[in-house]
């Protein structure tokens, strides 16, 4: 199945290069990147947006509290990867998406024009709709996302306790809750750990998804992680009240569920008006198979590892055929149950969990290798689609003086 979208204006009638903006660093976002370092895209300019220097994959974060890698390993530098791939990086958040005029207005003031515009799943940080469901989470919690800010706090809850006798509750997240319990547990094996599930039971589900999370539960009793079915409703200084009424003595909560699209994408008018998490759960689906916004098809809403975005974004540039939207085969290693064998990852079997923490070791060093740049990069040699693009921009400038 395929898309043909009707092609734009390009350098070649207007002299100007179309504009891509990419807000967020997600993997496929770094992807695009690195094709991009390949084979120029000379008929655009691409832009990315981000808030933040550097960037860590979702599945390098249960890596890095588990100890098993330093977070510096697990890195990627923006800065330099957009540099070696001819790309604009803006550290910056967007304060407003405005679609019929096709702008971003930065936090910082600037103003950007996009043709065609890519929104990670990183991009989704308010913390504000975890806090109405539970009282209290934004005062006593710690959030898992962004992950960036949660990994700068990391190094405080270690230092809490030398001995690492913390009493630490997970709450929800599904399967990477589950993973960041094994994680936590593993470098704090002290520690009174518990992984609050939410609403769901393993009794709820049939088949073969009731038999993984069977497996789940029995290899976190067999390493002391305490599962509660239930889910949190208030949070105070020591403790998480649930909603069967007990309270949890708690050191350190930790919210590992993703958190709700932010303010400026929600008064976009991009997404049904419950949210893209709520939509989603009611069957509303704001992409189609191209992973483009169904009611504004120059907008992409890609999942994480989306491998055919950057595809799809070269062809919308030259107006030639889409592809279905695909999730890369190394995408497995993202969580735990993507087989039942990838359990054995934290089961209390040494060398068999040992083996295959190696194994994932391996595959995620050959993969992240692609965006690791170095330091000493080439020097730059001119970009006649930027500086057509910079020049226009200086005219405009000129004639609204």
């Amino acid at each position: 199945m395929q898309a043909r979208p009707a092609p734009l204006d390009s350098l070649s009638t207007t002299g100007r290069p179309q504009e891509v903006v990419l807000i967020g660093a997600s993997l496929a976002h770094l992807e695009f990147l690195a094709q991009l370092r390949a084979k120029p895209l000379t008929q655009a300019r691409v832009t990315l947006v981000s808030s933040d220097a550097r960037m860590l994959p979702d599945n390098r974060l249960a890596d890095v509290l588990s100890g098993d890698t330093e977070l510096a390993a697990c890195h990627i530098g923006l800065q330099d990867l957009a540099q070696a791939c001819g790309v604009n990086w803006e550290r910056d958040k967007v304060a407003r998406l405005d679609l019929p005029s096709q702008r971003i207005t930065l936090a910082g003031g600037r103003t950007l024009r996009f043709d065609w515009l890519s929104l990670s799943p990183r991009c989704w940080d308010d913390r504000k709709p975890v806090d109405a469901q539970v009282t209290g989470a934004l005062d006593h919690c710690l959030f898992t996302h962004p992950m960036e800010h949660f990994l700068a706090l990391w190094p405080r809850v270690l230092d809490l306790n030398p001995r690492g006798n913390l009493r630490i509750a997970v709450l929800g997240g599904a399967e990477a809750g589950a993973e960041i319990a094994f994680a936590i547990k593993r470098r704090l094996p002290q520690a009174s750990l518990t992984w609050v599930v939410g609403r769901v039971t393993p009794a709820e589900h049939a088949g073969q998804e009731g038999a993984v999370d069977a497996a789940l539960e029995a290899a976190l009793k067999a390493l002391d992680i305490t599962v509660l079915h239930d889910h949190a409703v208030a949070i105070d200084h020591g403790s998480v009240r649930l909603a069967c009424g007990a309270s949890l003595v708690c050191d350190v909560p930790v919210v590992a569920d993703r958190l709700g699209p932010p303010q400026w994408l929600r008064d976009s008018g991009l997404l049904p008006a419950r949210g893209a998490g709520e939509a989603a759960a009611e069957g509303v689906n704001p992409v189609d198979a191209w992973s483009r916004c169904s009611e504004h098809p120059q907008v992409f809403l890609a999942a994480d590892t989306d491998n055919a975005l950057g595809h799809n974004l070269v062809a919308s540039v030259h107006g030639t055929a889409l592809r279905a939207a695909a999730t890369p085969h190394g995408n497995a290693w993202r969580g735990l149950f993507q087989g039942p064998g990838v359990l054995l990852q934290w089961e209390a079997a040494p060398l068999r969990s040992a083996l295959q923490r190696w194994s994932k070791a391996a595959h995620d060093h050959k993969l992240m290798s692609r965006y690791h740049i170095s330091r000493a990069l080439p020097q730059a040699t001119p970009d006649p689609v930027a500086e057509a693009a910079d020049a226009d921009d200086a005219r405009q400038s000129h004639h609204t003086r």
